[in-house]
């Protein structure tokens, strides 16, 4: 039993639920000889029932409005703790409870004083709930959701999604809350078939019948009617079909980001805004989500075929990851997916062994390794970013030797640091060497250098900037062996630095 199997469990204990969702999921995969676990995971969408009478319509529809608050409860603590990495600070549900038990004892005569007014406490402990929770939400991210709901184990039930998505039907509009509310809703009515792709569980058709019947259990208001708005609603549906039909033509993953295609789908759900909640809109978005995931997934492989991985990752790296996620309905990670799997494939320099730092204990064997049969040291195929990081500091280090040993280049008219002689200087027993260009005086001081207080270091500075005026030189820098700068001297300052 997962974890929000036990908090619907808690609320029949109290005797405050009746039979739910899960326990006729249960009933029916038993009569069929399957699992538990397999009717929920089945998504088997619930349709509306004809109730015996209004009183048992209104009863449901009380529980099952107490039971889904409860596990966007969780949803939303389980985000703060694991990825806001905030302790999370749940509503005290007791009263909500009590409210709803309250209305389930009362008399089934809607028109009864007493229930009207268990009924009214019930809504305003349940929109009081609601509240805190909308609050709760709005400081965390569409990403937190999506990761939160991936990782979750066990995996999420299908009434636990359908709650989340409930919840966010009927939040006021905000770009977020439509974010989540299309994740939520593509991933209830998609599957994970592997691969990192998913499949629809049911054709466009079917999926307009499950959305409206969810709507009409949820008591959802649309303020977009089919027969008012059909051209917008059309015109919407048909630029996400346009898009299903462009990512299909695609030949490469650089093609699409070329034609700027992610941010242009990205840019068709935030125009849409309340319209997006529309059925026939809803669908077509699900729909695209599912083919436009798939497809960056083969597009990647195609790529990946063409080349090594390394190659693909230098050159799209994690820049497209958040962009091609909500163009998805899904977290993508373009590093994450080749796995673990293709972990041979990637480019390696030389052998492990050869980068094992021999000890100076090692046997006779260790220190007269040699490459094995089959094996040969392949300079080219070193990774070109680190061979350049490579030749880029031998560069500089040639550069800091020859500034060091006084090499010039007099023939080019290269300005060559020359050594400053010290002797019978004051800055003899602060600095170790002293050299001079004519932009400047440097000079490396001595670890004595660390332990003078400020005061003597400026008048030290004073003396090296002096000795500079000799020269014809206004600049002086000292720095310690290490290359930190310890201070500055010029005709306008004097700046001690300090150094950790």
């Amino acid at each position: 039993m997962n974890v929000f199997e036990d908090l619907i469990g808690e609320l029949k204990d109290a005797n405050l639920l009746e039979e739910t969702v899960i326990d006729v999921s249960r009933k029916s995969a038993r009569a069929k000889g399957e699992s538990a676990d397999f009717a929920i995971e089945r998504n088997d969408m619930p349709v509306i029932e004809t109730a015996a009478n209004e009183t048992d319509f209104y009863r449901k529809r009380a529980m099952d409005e107490v039971s889904s608050l409860q596990m966007v409860e969780h949803v939303i603590s389980g985000i703060e703790r694991e990825y806001m990495k905030t302790v999370p600070t749940a509503h005290d549900d007791l009263q909500a409870k009590k409210a709803l038990h309250r209305f389930l004892q009362v008399s089934g005569d809607p028109a009864a004083a007493e229930y009207a007014a268990a009924e009214y406490d019930l809504m305003k402990q349940t929109e009081i709930w609601y509240s805190a929770l909308a609050a709760r939400d709005s400081k965390s991210s569409v990403a937190n959701l999506r990761r939160f709901c991936e990782n979750s184990r066990p995996v999420l039930s299908s009434q636990a999604l359908m709650a989340l998505a409930r919840f966010y039907r009927n939040s006021p509009y905000s770009e977020s809350v439509r974010g989540k509310f299309e994740f939520v809703m593509t991933r209830l009515f998609s599957r994970d078939i592997g691969d990192e792709k998913r499949r629809l569980l049911f054709p466009r058709d079917e999926m307009l019948v499950h959305i409206k019947s969810l709507y009409a259990n949820w008591s959802s208001i649309s303020l977009f009617s089919p027969g008012e708005h059909e051209q917008e609603i059309l015109h919407t549906v048909g630029r996400f079909e346009e898009k299903i039909l462009e990512a299909g033509r695609a030949v490469t993953f650089g093609q699409l980001i070329q034609d700027d295609f992610f941010s242009r789908i990205r840019l068709i759900k935030e125009s849409a805004n309340e319209m997006f909640f529309v059925p026939e809109v809803v669908a077509a978005a699900m729909d695209c989500n599912v083919h436009v995931g798939n497809k960056f997934v083969d597009l990647i492989h195609a790529d990946r075929k063409r080349s090594s991985i390394d190659a693909v990752v230098a050159k799209y790296g994690s820049e497209y990851d958040q962009a091609i996620s909500q163009a998805a309905g899904k977290t993508l990670n373009l590093i994450e997916l080749f796995g673990e799997h293709d972990a041979a494939d990637r480019v390696s320099p030389v052998p492990q062994a050869q980068f094992t730092v021999t000890p100076p204990y090692a046997s006779a064997e260790e220190r007269s390794w040699k490459p094995a049969a089959g094996q040969r040291w392949d300079l080219f195929s070193v990774n070109k970013w680190l061979l350049a990081a490579t030749v880029i500091i031998v560069a500089l280090s040639l550069g800091v030797y020859l500034w060091a040993n006084n090499y010039t280049a007099d023939q080019k008219g290269i300005n060559a640091a020359r050594q400053v002689d010290l002797t019978g200087s004051k800055l003899g027993q602060y600095v170790r060497v002293a050299k001079a260009t004519k932009q400047g005086f440097y000079a490396v001081t001595l670890p004595v250098w660390d332990s003078v207080p400020d005061d003597e270091k400026k008048q030290v500075l004073g003396e090296a900037l002096k000795l500079a005026g000799t020269m014809e030189i206004e600049q002086v820098q000292f720095m310690n062996a290490k290359g930190r700068i310890n201070g500055y001297a010029s005709k306008n300052e004097i700046e001690i630095v300090a150094n950790p």
